[in-house]
């Protein structure tokens, strides 16, 4: 029986959606088995807004995620290198094809030479920032209730 291949994918995986469901069936099916890395919420707000879910709330919703065989317990690192695939036994990392060559080198540098980079498609569609958008308008504009 031959070896499982293991695919890692990392994330923030703010108010868990529709997209983040796409990005791990799609990474799932380049190997045997998926696991998630969460970055943290001090390391994410160096980047982008800070999540609105904490990291252990984010671990239970992604745990959660059927296309999910494992998520580490401990934040993921920023930038994915040769050395922490294999500290976790995965063989490729997989990101979306949202960011160009040059972005994608910044992040995963170490793995592109290697061949241990993996990109598939972005689900624009949705994002973490677009619903709460959706939610801000809605409260500007009166229309979502609140809750006694």
């Amino acid at each position: 029986m031959a070896d499982l291949v293991w695919i890692y994918a990392e994330g923030v995986c703010d108010l868990f959606h529709a997209g983040h469901v796409e990005f791990f069936r799609q990474a799932r099916l380049l190997g045997d088995r998926l696991v998630v890395g969460l970055i943290s919420d001090a390391d994410t707000s160096t980047y982008k807004p800070a999540p609105i879910l904490n990291h252990a709330e984010r671990l239970a919703v992604v745990r959660a995620c059927r296309h999910v065989d494992r998520v580490l317990d401990v934040p993921a690192p920023l930038r994915t290198t040769c050395a922490f695939l294999d500290s976790i036994g995965a063989d490729f990392c997989c990101h979306g094809d949202d960011m160009d060559t040059k972005e994608l080198a910044r992040w995963y540098g170490d793995l592109m030479p290697a061949g241990r980079l993996k990109v598939v498609k972005y689900s624009s569609a949705i994002s973490s920032r677009a619903i709460i958008e959706r939610v801000s308008d809605r409260l500007r504009e009166g229309t979502l209730r609140r809750q006694a």
